[in-house]
């Protein structure tokens, strides 16, 4: 198979026009606002999970639940992006009622039907809060700028009441 590469400003902008076409900038500001700088270290977290790991026939057992709450979670989101969505032209309405967990989910899959799998990670690596991303300092969305002030405003004013 043959991966295109990307620049970094390229993932972001494939990236920020799809989320803006397909949930709006309201929907796009929400999405691009759930994603949060990662932490951990992989190495000390996967000596603790190797040390923990069940019997074989307590993982498979543990494999096939976890496919069936999967496969049910694949209906549910099928059903969301047709509820979004009427005669395929998205419902702006709609994307506001739904849930920032369903959204960010959505928006997860749609960068990989843009992007694949490595264009989507790609694309979150670069929108990370904190890693100084050339493309975000490069490539502004006037509309997608308005929304995410919008909501930086409102959530400093919830910390603020809730103070």
């Amino acid at each position: 198979m043959n991966i295109p590469k990307r620049t970094d400003s390229e993932v972001y902008r494939l990236g920020i026009d799809a989320l803006i076409t397909n949930f709006g900038t309201l929907g796009a500001s929400r999405f691009l606002s759930q994603i949060e700088r990662r932490t951990g270290n992989y190495t000390l977290e996967r000596e603790k999970w190797i040390d923990n790991l069940p019997d074989i026939d307590t993982l498979i057992k543990q494999i096939r639940q976890v496919n069936e709450e999967v496969e049910a979670e694949n209906k549910r989101i099928a059903k969301l992006k047709i509820y979004i969505c009427k005669n395929e032209k998205l419902q702006v309405a709609r994307v506001r009622e739904i849930p920032d967990e369903d959204l960010y989910r959505l928006g997860l899959e749609l960068l990989i039907d843009t992007l694949g799998i490595g264009g989507m990670s790609h694309f979150l690596r670069v929108c990370e809060p904190g890693t100084g991303a050339y493309a975000i300092d490069r490539y502004k969305h006037p509309e997608l700028d308005k929304e995410i002030n919008k909501i930086e405003r409102a959530r400093e004013g919830e910390r603020k009441q809730a103070s």
